[in-house]
């Protein structure tokens, strides 16, 4: 990895990392390659619904986070902005972490389209989505 890529890389764990969002809802997000991140969401109760299972809302923007991420490292350091973003609920998890992969399936000049999955620490696929991101005409701070 260039060290150009890899300050990049940098920028975008620390954006992750400091977003308020973030550290309401605790997650970690490691970047394994370009056009493929890794959120793990930490085990939290104030995450469930009444009957004691994460809500589905947490596992959207988990999702959502997975996606946008994988996206900006395709970017060449552009802001980008999510402009749809599709969940399906395949299951209910409580207390264990949730392993959220985004990974690029096409990059365009102007759109980003990505999937992810949601894995259970025990294995169970709790979640898939699809979004779209795009590409935005200024730089992440720092690049």
């Amino acid at each position: 990895m260039s060290d150009e890529l890899a300050r990049y890389h940098a920028i975008l764990r620390d954006a992750f990392h400091d977003a308020p969002i973030t550290r309401f809802v605790r997650q970690t997000m490691e970047i394994p390659e370009e056009g493929t991140v890794r959120i793990t969401l930490h085990p939290d109760a104030r995450y469930h619904h009444g009957a004691g299972r994460i809500h589905g809302g947490i596992l959207g923007l988990v999702l959502d986070n997975a996606g946008f991420f994988a996206s900006a490292t395709t970017s060449g350091g552009y802001w980008m902005a999510t402009t749809e973003f599709k969940v399906n609920l395949l299951d209910s998890v409580s207390d264990e972490e949730v392993v959220a992969t985004g990974h690029v399936l096409r990059k365009g000049r102007h759109l980003v389209h990505a999937e992810m999955e949601a894995t259970s620490a025990s294995g169970l696929k709790v979640a898939v989505g699809l979004g779209s991101y795009a590409i935005l005409p200024r730089k992440f701070r720092g690049m």
